[in-house]
């Protein structure tokens, strides 16, 4: 079976939560079928026409028109998501660099476009989030929001309606699919981690990742990963405003890190170490007792969580961090907002330093078995299908 997968991200390396997902499932997939990722780039971007990383055959092309619906969204004019318009018009081209016919085709939402033009192969809408739903509570500041929010429903919903099949990260937004949109058939894959790259460090690999940071070893260490949005940012304020204070004679270092940190990094903060986003977390993440997850708004869920878990630390987590991920609820410490600092004061270990064996549920969300698991249902629709139009043609 031939899957082709466009989005408007450069999958690899994969360096935030939306890149994580996309390589990791891709990857995943590859286990089972053939896998063509067409990725739409800016124009400044330096990656290969096309290279082959774990078995998954990418192909990127660039594309001036996503810089400016970038710098329009900046300036509050108009939203990110306008670039969709010029993506449809280059639908054409892009199903050209990605060869053809496949079974599959499978689109994230500024792709969608490529539905419109039929050859066959199964269409799936691939959601990171309900857009329409994340849209109330965290969309940026523009002229004209709720108009833009209004075209951003009618724009999901036709990609919900063209398609064959959707998939969601969380149960939630499976029944937001349905509910909002009319979604007939929702397949759920969860948010995971990279179980090639990320596995508890050596004391060894702790010693020398403190080292490299300037992080004393007597001091409790948890770390903050997240991508350049603004649920992460209104965390990490939280965290250097509220928790740092509030733990400064407590022998405690904040590592905050991704593009959230970016505007850290260089400025003077007691506690604070600051490094942005890096192919290398594994090796920076080994300086770390817990992971943080103090987010209160956004969509989806978030991929952090069990990348945390993966490295075999404690996670300190909201209520509302937790979602998606309920079968890893007694591996993490959940704590509303406000006592985030007072859960640090206990330093929880981790699986790892307690010298446990991981929590059984933590094998379920590795990316290749979730990856394996979307190709078997892709594989099983698409076989459905065939069945049926095989019948109604001998009828």
């Amino acid at each position: 079976m031939l899957i082709h997968w466009a989005c408007d991200n450069d999958i690899h390396p994969p360096l935030f939560g939306a890149t994580q997902r996309l390589f990791g499932l891709a990857r995943g997939m590859a286990q089972r079928s053939r896998v063509r990722a067409l990725c739409v780039v800016p124009n400044r971007s330096t990656g290969a026409r096309e290279e082959s990383v774990a078995g998954v055959e990418i192909r990127r092309v660039k594309s001036w028109h996503t810089s400016a619906a970038w710098w329009l969204e900046r300036a509050g004019v108009a939203p990110l998501f306008t670039a969709e318009a010029g993506h449809r018009a280059r639908a054409g081209r892009y199903r050209a660099v990605l060869g053809g016919p496949a079974d599959v085709l499978l689109c994230d939402l500024a792709l969608t476009g490529m539905f419109a033009h039929p050859d066959g192969a199964l269409r799936v809408y691939h959601a990171h989030n309900v857009e329409a739903q994340r849209w109330q509570s965290t969309a940026p500041r523009l002229w004209r929001r709720e108009h833009w929010g209004r075209r951003l429903a009618e724009l999901e919903r036709r990609a919900v309606q063209q398609s064959d099949l959707c998939v969601a990260c969380t149960d939630e937004d499976a029944e937001l699919l349905r509910s909002l949109h009319g979604a007939r058939d929702v397949e759920v894959v969860a948010n995971g981690y990279d179980e090639t790259a990320l596995s508890p460090a050596t004391a060894e690999q702790r010693s020398r990742a403190r080292a490299a940071l300037g992080i004393p070893e007597s001091h409790y260490v948890a770390a903050f990963v997240g991508g350049d949005w603004a649920p992460n940012h209104e965390a990490l304020a939280h965290l250097v405003g509220r928790v740092l204070p509030a733990l400064a004679r407590d022998e405690f270092t904040l590592l905050a890190v991704g593009a959230v940190a970016r505007e850290w990094t260089g400025r003077t903060v007691h506690g604070l170490v600051a490094r942005a986003e890096t192919p290398e977390l594994a090796t920076v993440l080994a300086a770390a007792d817990c992971g943080l997850n103090p987010v209160t708004r956004g969509g989806g869920s978030n991929v952090k969580l069990p990348g945390y878990l993966g490295m075999g630390l404690a996670v300190v987590t909201t209520p509302f961090g937790l979602r998606g991920y309920a079968p890893l609820a007694n591996a993490v410490l959940c704590a509303p907002l406000d006592d985030t600092a007072d859960a640090l004061r206990a330093r929880p270990r981790g699986w790892a330093a307690r010298n446990e064996a991981a929590p059984a549920a933590l094998a379920a969300y590795a990316w290749g078995t979730l990856g394996s698991r979307l190709a078997d249902a892709l594989a099983a629709r698409r076989t459905a299908r065939s069945t049926s139009v095989g019948k109604a043609g001998a009828a």
